[in-house]
């Protein structure tokens, strides 16, 4: 997963951030009608946004009017270009979806969805790279570990290399 981008005290809301919200707004109006517990949710997040960033008018007044009037996910969504708030979109969503202790349908088809764009975004090659990788630098570093912890002297080296020519490994977890 992609690092958290970093914020700096006074620093304004980003482009993407924004747009995550407005997304998840969307995602409150996905059972007809915003409920108390998703506006009680949705506004404290956007108090602690403007504490945090100083939001604009303009955009309170757009956040205001998403939760009055929804919009499509498919205008907003293309509006988050870091590939982490696209990510936290999905954490955000879930935790409104489930804010009213109900997941209706409409709901956890969005999250689905958004799951799914998330996956088909993955470079699975990359990862599968990466892994690669990873699983070969921990081998090295356990077989350098296994080598400091094999004998030393001359005729306890000469047994265990005999050992493990027959196939016998003492020191095998």
């Amino acid at each position: 997963m992609t690092n958290a981008p970093r914020h700096k005290a006074g620093d304004p809301i980003s482009h993407s951030m924004f747009y995550m919200w407005r997304c998840v707004v969307v995602v409150a109006h996905a059972d007809g009608s915003v409920g108390p517990q998703e506006l009680e949710y949705l506004r404290r997040i956007f108090g602690n946004m403007d504490r945090a960033y100083g939001l604009s008018a303009e955009q309170k007044r757009l956040l205001e009017d998403d939760i009055a009037n929804p919009k499509r996910m498919g205008e907003l969504l293309p509006q988050i270009n870091d590939p982490y708030y696209r990510s936290q979109l999905i954490y955000f969503a879930g935790l409104l979806a489930h804010v009213d202790g109900h997941l209706h349908p409409n709901e956890e088809a969005i999250l689905k969805k958004l799951r799914s764009d998330q996956l088909a975004s993955l470079d699975m090659e990359q990862i599968r790279k990466d892994v690669r990788i990873a699983v070969d630098d921990e081998m090295f570093t356990h077989e350098m570990k296994m080598n400091d912890l094999r004998p030393k002297s001359f005729l306890a080296r000469s047994l265990d290399a005999l050992l493990l020519h027959m196939g016998i490994d003492l020191m095998a977890d």
